[in-house]
């Protein structure tokens, strides 16, 4: 009778503890990520691209909202500026090119409660763009800024989708890491696209 009491005592004790748990991993979070990101472009027309291989850092802030299996934030991202120059015969273009976008993310933890979870993402959003073009003829020694003649800030629906890791340090902190592909739309003939890796803590109140 005792050990029967002792085993009843020890599962209840177990799935309260167990419950405590996964309440303690549910809630509101707040979450910041850092790394790397890429953007490619396409319909160039007649150009020859030079030093487009560029990564540029990013930085991310996210308020969101964690139960079970299931999460969603709202997220804003920021990359630093990317420069490049393109030629054709005697002139040439250098550009730089910036964005920061504001996200709504979705995500599915796959084990959510366990010390490690892989996870699966998308999102949905708009890309606030910043394109600057300085043409230069060599033939002619001729400058022009040329950025008022563009829509030099257009913000453009975005969609994202990814996955990656997380590392369960205690109930309410996490680490992430993990990869993103945005299409970020069009901006001067040119499709936006961008590619992310990074790392990140979340913190569940």
């Amino acid at each position: 009778m005792k050990k029967l009491l002792l085993i009843t005592s020890a599962l209840v004790i177990g799935v309260f503890a167990a419950q405590e748990a996964m309440a303690d991993c549910n809630g509101i979070y707040v979450g910041i990520r850092a790394g790397s990101a890429k953007h490619n472009y396409s319909k160039k027309d007649h150009f020859n691209m030079d030093g487009l291989d560029s990564h540029v850092f990013m930085w991310s802030g996210a308020l969101g909202y964690r139960y079970n299996y299931y999460r969603t934030e709202l997220e804003y991202v920021w990359r630093d500026k990317d420069k490049w120059t393109m030629t054709s015969g005697s002139a040439s273009d250098k550009l730089s090119f910036q964005t920061q976008s504001f996200m709504w993310n979705h995500y599915i933890d796959f084990l959510p409660y366990n010390w490690w979870s892989p996870y699966v993402g998308a999102g949905l959003g708009f890309t606030k763009m910043k394109y600057h073009d300085t043409y230069t003829n060599n033939k002619y020694g001729e400058v022009i800024d040329q950025t008022a003649g563009y829509n030099t800030t257009p913000t453009k629906f975005t969609w994202s989708v990814g996955g990656g890791l997380t590392l369960k340090v205690t109930n309410k902190f996490n680490i992430d890491a993990g990869y993103r592909y945005y299409d970020m739309g069009s901006i001067h003939k040119m499709d936006v696209k961008a590619h992310e890796i990074y790392g990140g803590l979340r913190y569940v109140f």
